[in-house]
């Protein structure tokens, strides 16, 4: 289990390696508080200072006991993969990382990630793809969108601090995917959807975009490769989901 649970991620398409707020970002359709805005929330204040953040996974280090975790939010423990070599990492990589506009809240963006986890929701499954064979671009096409998404899902408890850490300290995944797709400047939008997992307690998933709905934006044509007709250029990179 990674720090906090397990975490797996996807883009589609393009041509980037993977390895997986002060104030909210704005919202695009008027809702009350949820996990899933309130991931959004943390995503965004740790883009904004990434070097506060960091400061907040120095008090998470001080928590650990060999590879078992503790903190405020687990306070039975988490086993780790890699201990607090992984948050220390993570916390070299927040040092040097420039603050980061917010993450705009779409509406459409979250309409994939929730076919996701309503397809995991009760049940033992992991990864990107759904029951049906659906990957993320599949799933956001199918709902209006556009192919150009990456999305990044984690395993684990249910609040938000958790999911974030989870994503940023990327413990377990050699090349840090999820950390470095969220930090990612090219990405402006967001959409998250979480919901209750058999096997780890809650699955959230969070599809990142450049534009709002995942149709490609003419600044970044360069930068991308046209889904072909059986399907969308992908490059996947997923960790060990084992519990």
């Amino acid at each position: 289990m990674g720090s906090g649970g397990v975490a797996g991620m996807m883009e589609m398409p393009g041509r980037f390696i993977l390895a997986a707020l002060l104030a909210l970002a704005p919202i695009d359709h008027p809702e009350s508080p949820t996990l899933e805005n309130a991931v959004l929330t943390e995503l965004n204040r740790a883009r904004a200072d990434p070097q506060g953040y960091a400061d907040e996974l120095r008090a998470y280090r001080d928590g650990f006991d060999g590879l078992i975790a503790y903190s405020p939010e687990t306070p039975d423990g988490i086993m780790t993969r890699e201990g607090a070599a992984a948050v220390d990492e993570a916390i070299a990589f927040l040092r040097r990382q420039p603050p980061l506009g917010p993450l705009v809240v779409s509406a459409t963006l979250a309409l994939g990630p929730a076919d996701l986890v309503a397809d995991q929701a009760g049940t033992s499954r992991v990864g990107h793809i759904t029951s049906t064979g659906l990957n993320p671009s599949d799933r956001m096409q199918r709902r209006g969108g556009g192919a150009y998404v990456a999305e990044v899902i984690t395993y684990g408890p249910p609040d938000p601090r958790s999911v974030v850490r989870q994503l940023i300290v990327d413990d377990g995944v050699a090349r840090r995917g999820h950390r470095t797709l969220v930090f990612s400047a090219h990405y402006r939008f967001a959409g998250a959807a979480c919901a209750p997992h058999a096997g780890f307690g809650a699955v959230c998933a969070v599809d990142l975009s450049a534009s709002a709905d995942g149709r490609p934006v003419a600044t970044n044509a360069p930068n991308f490769a046209a889904p072909s007709s059986s399907g969308p250029v992908a490059t996947l990179t997923e960790p060990d989901l084992r519990p």
